[in-house]
């Protein structure tokens, strides 16, 4: 046999063996209906395998530091915040030992879970795994309080008390029983000093003084000591339920025979010293002043209970084989008439004597007058079982059906005649029958039909312009100046003096939607309709529509009624909204398009039978004279009994930082989140526990660097981030209730850089760059230099090339021309030379005084023969220019 099937063995023989007949000095079983404590006034929520908890045994059940309800199952831990169920097991958290703990020890680091073999510290997570196999050997973990040194006591099935302290288990030397003895469990009195529930009697353990005594008879078998800060309490096998006082006095205060039916291990007292216990065979036992009451659930059936805890109004019930479930007082009240339980309810309407007059879908009407209730069906006369409206004048009751208004005397009730088209309707589809301040009772119909009894009791049909007659009016009231408004389908409201139409007016809705099921107007004057597309507000000759993304919980809104002219309550398809005048008032001037209206949101959660509410009835909604507001649902009447629930705080919340996942591993965020090096994708969760109301709150984040825009959460409130560059954020989330901004909650988020992501990196990263940059220029203009170099140089080469071929061929040219002129100079030289030789010599003869004589010669002659000789030799100078002129000319 394993050890879990030992266990369950175990505990279903102490179950036989505190099976005995119940003795009650009160009252016996009671229904939800019948006891005060649990009857109509409770809601209960059952959380299970189906919604999240790993298995629905329940074993142990506690609520640790931070408010989260943690629950001991077979299957695992399971940590709940109102909303959603975190599981915890050896897949999820490979730190953990084993997979199932059995009991809980709360102290003031947290909860100690206690398995076969290990213990589990859990504060909002799981903070440290021991591993207790040395003190656990056939031994249960019974008892774990704290040893005033940072250390823990541990108390097993043995009757052994062990020290832990640093890692190291340690018998405590001064524990010595002088007898054999099984601890059942410790309580805490000091820091140093607690008590020892033994089978031998209880134990005063004095850490500080080293000190044991025995406070109680050895033969007293204290299964079960608990308490609060005012009193401790003992129960006993075989004897009952003792108090302690200071001195350890025992003082019986119920006996065996009131207490023998109890499961000790989910004995727990309240605030109020109110004692509460599982009953072995069904329910609860609540034990006050010596008065025992059985408490039965008819949710958890036979379910055993076994753990119990109370806060403030709550009860939260660990059961065998149901999972947990949380017992809340409702809200919203519900009809105490089975006759009415899960009915169809269509309007509500009170008369002039106070009575309470229902309509159903399907099952004719009823009234409820002094405690008792008559009802009304076709068989007892009425036209139709269908109810659409109801209304009353002159001691009259008037039932409206799509057959046409039944009338029922108010003191007989009996019914005395029948309103119809052939009396003069319009249509036998009644919508509404009202009665206004002159005592005229209108009664609106399909096919144009509007329609008035007046103070004398004659009938009259209003008339109206041909093309209003196939409009429904399914709606009306009176305003404070003594007009009459009128609601339609699709042809807005009509406004009446007397019975003159004065004013008509069309909503600014889709044809779908213009339909006014509710009116309202308030102290300003203004009005508000509830149509099939929102509340629509008619101010100063201007429309504005409230819709679903303002804050409407539904498009469809049924019904206004005011409540003391501190706000209005409305209906829809998913409950009931309560919008105060503050915020009305906000609507009104707000322009912005994203505006939304803070509201109170209530549905069957809060008590109400159903969530969905009924419309196109008339009154769609009821505000009794007492103040309390009806409500017709789909399967009952919720009734709001107080208007303190608009008032309700929402502060009743804590926010708390969760865990970071990243790199597969899950992190308890403390302060803030550091995320490693080369890690970008992780997780961050947070928790919001509220479990008195959780579904009021709705949650936006932004992350600074990245945007300034808040984005919704999810309902799991887990936030994935991926790709975050390194460097330094700011997470925040906002929290709203009900549309209103409850706080921001920031967290330092801070992502570490890899080698090649931090900033000496990418300076050294960016100056290698630069320096190879540099090289890169210098050698691309080296390269574009050394090539324009030799572009340049080819081209010179090129040039001087070109040049030292033509250089060389004037040089030949010149060559060729000086040798000409050589050759044209020495044949010229020739030629001139024997003239100018002549010449000079003439020249010579007659610049001298000789005798002519001797040369034969006159002087005349002489000077006839120069001439001669200096034309001859002019014509060889000509000769010779004809020559240069003739080679310039070949060269062009």
């Amino acid at each position: 046999m394993t050890k879990v099937s030992l266990k369950f063995f175990c505990y279903l023989l102490f179950l036989f063996l505190f099976a005995k007949q119940p003795v009650f000095s009160q009252s016996g079983p009671s229904t939800s209906f019948e006891n005060p404590e649990v009857a109509q006034n409770y809601v209960m929520e059952i959380w299970n395998n189906s919604k999240g908890l790993p298995q629905n045994a329940v074993f142990a059940m506690e609520m640790d530091n931070f408010g989260y309800l943690w629950t001991a199952t077979e299957e695992g831990l399971a940590r709940f915040d109102g909303k959603i169920l975190t599981v915890f097991d050896q897949d999820r958290n490979p730190e953990m030992l084993e997979q199932t703990y059995y009991n809980f020890f709360k102290t003031a680091e947290g909860i100690w879970a206690a398995g076969d073999r290990s213990i589990a510290l859990l504060n909002k997570n799981i903070k440290t795994v021991i591993d207790c196999s040395e003190i656990t050997d056939n031994a249960l973990i019974r008892a774990i309080a704290e040893n005033g040194n940072g250390g823990l006591l541990i108390g097993n099935q043995k009757g052994q008390i062990f020290s832990l302290d640093n890692g190291t288990f340690t018998a405590l030397p001064f524990w010595n029983p002088d007898v054999p003895l099984e601890i059942f469990g410790f309580y805490q009195l000091k820091t140093s000093i607690l008590l020892v529930g033994t089978s031998k009697g209880i134990y005063e353990l004095n850490q500080q003084t080293s000190q044991v005594k025995l406070v109680t008879r050895k033969d007293f078998s204290a299964l079960k000591i608990f308490g609060n800060s005012n009193r401790i309490y003992v129960y006993a096998d075989d004897e009952g339920i003792f108090q302690l006082d200071e001195d350890y006095r025992l003082e019986n205060i119920h006996s065996f025979k009131q207490s023998n039916m109890i499961y000790p291990p989910s004995l727990i007292v309240d605030s109020e010293n109110s004692i509460w216990a599982s009953s072995i065979e069904s329910g609860l036992i609540k034990l006050t002043d010596g008065n025992t009451t059985q408490v039965y659930y008819p949710e958890l059936q036979t379910y055993t209970v076994r753990k119990i805890i109370k806060e403030k109004e709550n009860l939260y019930l660990g059961t065998l084989g149901k999972g947990f479930a949380i017992v809340k007082p409702a809200k919203i009240k519900q009809l105490n008439r089975e006759v009415l339980k899960e009915k169809n309810i269509k309007p509500i309407y009170q008369t002039s004597d106070s009575s309470i007059w229902i309509g159903t879908k399907s099952d004719g009407i009823y009234r409820l007058k002094n405690g008792k209730i008559n009802s009304w069906k076709d068989s007892d006369g009425l036209l139709q079982n269908r109810v659409n409206t109801i209304g009353s004048a002159n001691r009259k009751v008037y039932v409206g059906s799509i057959a046409g208004v039944s009338i029922i005397d108010q003191q007989k009730g009996q019914i005395i005649g029948y309103l119809t088209k052939e009396n003069g309707l319009q249509s036998n589809y009644v919508y509404a029958i009202f009665r206004d301040s002159k005592n005229w009772l209108w009664i609106l119909t399909r096919a144009g039909g509007i329609h008035y009894i007046d103070e004398k009791g004659s009938f009259h049909q209003v008339e109206l312009p041909e093309r209003y007659s196939r409009t429904s009016f399914i709606s009306i009231m009176e305003l404070d100046n003594k007009q009459v408004l009128i609601g339609s389908v699709n042809e807005g409201f009509f406004r009446f003096e007397n019975e003159q139409l004065i004013e008509n007016q069309s909503l600014p809705l889709p044809m779908s939607e213009n339909l006014i099921y509710s009116m309202y107007e308030d102290d300003a004057g203004d009005l508000w309709f509830a149509t099939h597309g929102g509340i629509v507000l008619y101010q100063r000759g201007e429309f504005k529509i409230l819709k679903k993304q303002n804050g409407l919980k539904s498009r469809s809104v049924f019904s206004i009624i005011a409540d003391d002219k501190s706000g209005i309550w409305t209906t829809n398809n998913f409950g009931v909204q309560y919008f105060p005048n503050s915020e009305l008032e906000k609507f009104k001037n707000n322009t912005e398009k994203d505006f939304f209206i803070g509201n109170n949101y209530y549905d069957d959660s809060h008590g109400m039978p159903n969530s969905e509410t009924n419309g196109l009835i008339f009154p769609s909604a009821l505000k009794d004279y007492s103040g309390e507001i009806w409500i017709p649902t789909v399967e009952g009447v919720g009734i709001i009994q107080s208007s303190s629930l608009k008032d309700e705080e929402s502060k009743d919340f804590l926010f708390t930082w969760d865990y970071v996942q990243v790199g597969g591993q899950k992190i308890d965020i403390e302060n803030e989140i550091v995320i490693p090096k080369g890690e970008r994708i992780f997780q961050v969760t947070f928790s919001l526990i509220d479990i008195e109301s959780p579904d009021r709150y709705s949650f936006f984040y932004r992350i600074s660097k990245t945007s300034e825009e808040w984005h919704p959460i999810n309902e799991n409130r887990l936030l994935n981030f991926t790709g975050l560059k390194p460097g330094n954020y700011t997470l925040q989330v906002k929290v709203l209730t009900h549309g209103k901004i409850e706080q921001i909650y920031s967290l330092p988020i801070q992502v570490k850089a890899t080698l090649f992501e931090s900033l000496a990196f990418k300076i050294l990263v960016l100056i290698a760059i630069g320096i190879l940059f540099y090289f890169i220029v210098k050698y691309y203009y080296t390269i574009r230099m050394k090539r324009k170099l030799e572009s340049m140089v080819n081209q010179r080469t090129a040039e001087l090339s070109n040049a030292n071929g033509k250089l060389k061929k004037a040089l030949s040219e010149i060559e060729r021309k000086n040798k000409v002129l050589i050759d044209i100079t020495w044949h010229q030289s020739h030629l001139v030379r024997a003239p100018l030789t002549k010449a000079m010599g003439i020249s010579q003869l007659l610049s001298q005084n000789i005798d002519f004589q001797e040369i034969d010669l006159s002087k005349d002659e002489l000077e006839q023969e120069l001439l001669k000789t200096l034309e001859q030799l002019d014509q060889i100078v000509r000769n010779t220019h004809s020559m240069s002129e003739n080679i310039k000319n070949n060269e062009n």
